[in-house]
């Protein structure tokens, strides 16, 4: 898995949720973040998720402020230039509401607004809306990647391979005891912005073409951290 350091979110708990008309008097609350980073061209996962007592909701919506609709299970009610690019994750009745936006563009910073629906009726949380605040990369930007294996066989030690053009390559062996040796693959890379990579995948060859390979999608802050981490066990 790849490890990096994890976005700093402001979390919010939402006590009340409200009805367009009326208010909902039922316990219920929504946790979002208040604003996180977005990279153009890449995609961004809002975390969402909420509890409720003994009341089942038949849709989650995401829409902006002026009504306009980003998400709905329904894609015809999408607006034209969200359809085929956002989703939401998880399970609505297990009280998820996350939402993928990918392709990112200059007019996805928000705010995005998630309320719910009981048959034909409208239930709001206050405070429910999210600012995307976008990075965009003006200059080349250089990425350091590591990707390790263990193995037995340290005469035939395993070759790696990536998915992306590498400005430099190193290649360590590291003993583990009992004849376990680790390999580790170091690279770095220039990407930008319009390059449109959305992923990184190390790939490594063993002995007798033994392949084993790992990605991680390069969404949601990844391409900002200067060290990405991925362990494959042979």
């Amino acid at each position: 898995m790849f490890k990096g350091q994890n976005c700093e979110l402001l979390v919010l708990n939402i006590k009340n949720l409200f009805k367009i008309l009326h208010v909902f008097t039922g316990s219920i609350y929504a946790t979002v973040p208040f604003k996180l980073s977005g990279l153009a061209r890449s995609c961004v996962v809002i975390p969402c998720s909420f509890q409720h007592q003994d009341m089942l909701f038949t849709r989650g919506i995401w829409a902006k402020k002026n009504g306009e609709i980003v998400y709905h299970n329904g894609q015809s009610n999408i607006a034209d230039h969200f359809k085929k690019r956002t989703k939401m994750l998880g399970d609505l009745n297990d009280g998820h509401c996350s939402l993928e936006i990918d392709d990112i563009k200059s007019f996805d910073n928000g705010p995005f607004c998630f309320h719910v629906q009981k048959e034909n009726t409208n239930y709001r949380f206050t405070n429910s809306c999210v600012f995307i605040v976008l990075k965009g990369l003006e200059s080349l930007q250089t990425i350091r990647a590591s990707c390790s294996v263990t193995h037995t066989c340290q005469s035939h030690s395993p070759v790696f391979s990536w998915n992306v053009q590498n400005l430099t390559s190193e290649v360590t062996e590291t003993p583990r005891g009992q004849g376990v040796w680790e390999t580790t693959s170091s690279i770095t890379f220039v990407v930008a912005a319009e390059d449109g990579v959305k992923s990184l995948t190390c790939t490594a060859v063993f002995w007798r073409d033994k392949q084993q390979a790992s990605t991680v999608n390069l969404c949601n802050s990844y391409i900002y951290r200067q060290s990405l981490w991925d362990r494959l066990s042979r």
